[in-house]
């Protein structure tokens, strides 16, 4: 793996301006990014906004078009639509929909059928999450920035406030939660106090939570915050967690049953000249949504799909916004740098959040020895050993080869 230095830069903030980018020239649907989706439409097709266009082998779940126009290609891998900048529909009426009318299984039939996504990889969908609940005891509504410089969750806690409100007394109301706890990091004290104004005398608590890394974790979010844990699923002890992009998806589904045809995003970083947030239509390419931002040219940036720790690495000319895109991170490099030998400073055994040994087990891999005695199942996949290793070894990796042989 390669391994590379960052130019250091702590004081990044992000505008509370919103861009709109609601005219894509063309939008591409992956047929093979969250799963394998036959297309529904071909070549030359013309397609409404809102329409049809994919759906998931297996169990039909949707992909929907975000824009109208014609059908430019079709493969195996991708549907690409021309725009004809005209945002036709077939239904023109928007009507609004009681929230607290809906039984439990509508609501997952609705979610299911206007295909709507966990914001955020590696999670179910909603209506997985809700259907195979079989008790619902507590939601969670998270809104930590589980990263430095990522504002997102935080940011639309503040301006879609009302939308979450009638979302969480509805979903109190048909699911008969206990409790919603709403996890606000302990710094947002604005933010704080304008909630706590809104949920006197409700079954809604607000939770403020000193951030630290390990809490993007679900397991030790729940244990953070309730104390308790759980096999394979929080859901086995009737626990609900959505960040407050995924319950504002399902605010809209729900609201005006239409599918999810744009999606916030947060540009942070050091290498755009104003972080900032953007509304996109879901398909459009990232060179499209760079074109409308300050990007500083330079020779080395890295580019993320997510935060600086955690990100996937991604290519501007081949990235695709789609529904569970949240952050997009630019990160000047400022040199490459050589894996040398541990020098046994232990940082790596301060750093990890479930207190492993990473070192040790390092040397039990070389060594060949019995690597059950050393809690590897506890291990969240965080990376941060590989972040504060001033050897630049890349112990993610052999902890990954640890679990495997463990197994």
């Amino acid at each position: 793996m390669r391994k590379i230095r960052l130019e250091e830069k702590e004081n990044i903030k992000c505008s509370n301006k919103v861009i709109l980018l609601d005219k894509p020239c063309y939008t591409f649907f992956s047929l093979k990014e969250n799963g394998d989706f036959l297309p529904f439409v071909k070549k030359g097709d013309y397609v409404y906004q809102e329409e049809k266009i994919a759906f998931k082998k297996g169990d039909h779940f949707p992909i929907f078009s975000s824009i109208s126009g014609v059908v430019e290609s079709v493969d195996v891998d991708r549907i690409i639509i021309h725009n004809d900048f005209k945002n036709r529909v077939r239904e023109h009426n928007i009507v609004e929909y009681s929230l607290n009318k809906y039984t439990k299984a509508e609501i997952s039939d609705t979610l299911f059928h206007l295909g709507v996504v966990n914001g955020g990889r590696n999670e179910k969908e909603p209506y997985e999450i809700l259907s195979k609940a079989i008790i619902h005891k507590t939601l969670i509504i998270n809104a930590l920035q589980q990263e430095a410089y990522v504002y997102l969750q935080t940011f639309l806690l503040k301006i879609e406030r009302k939308e979450l409100l009638e979302l969480i007394e509805a979903f109190i109301e048909i699911y008969n939660f206990e409790e919603v706890l709403i996890i606000i990091p302990k710094n947002q004290e604005l933010l704080l106090e304008e909630w706590k104004t809104c949920i006197k005398d409700t079954r809604i608590k607000m939770i403020e939570l000193e951030e630290y890394y390990a809490l993007s974790n679900t397991k030790e979010l729940v244990r953070a915050v309730k104390r308790t844990t759980f096999k394979n699923d929080p859901i086995e002890k009737g626990i609900i967690i959505f960040n407050v992009s995924t319950m504002l998806a399902i605010y809209g589904a729900l609201k005006y049953r239409r599918p999810q045809i744009k999606t916030m995003i947060q540009f942070t970083g050091n290498m755009w000249k104003n972080n900032c947030y953007m509304e996109v239509r879901i398909g459009t390419s990232l060179q499209e949504a760079m074109a409308q931002l300050s990007f500083k040219r330079a020779k080395e940036v890295l580019l993320l799909e997510g935060g600086i720790v955690d990100g996937k690495i991604i290519v501007m000319e081949d990235y695709i916004v789609d529904a569970k895109t949240l952050v997009l991170t630019a990160w000047k490099v400022t040199k490459e740098v050589k894996q040398e030998s541990c020098i046994r400073c232990g940082k790596c055994i301060k750093a990890c959040p479930m207190n492993l040994h990473p070192v040790l087990i390092m040397e039990a891999i070389s060594k060949k020895k019995n690597l059950n005695r050393f809690g590897l199942e506890r291990c969240i996949d965080c990376g941060l050993c590989n972040y504060v290793c001033p050897s630049n070894i890349d112990i993610y990796k052999k902890l990954k080869e640890a679990k495997e042989k463990s197994r």
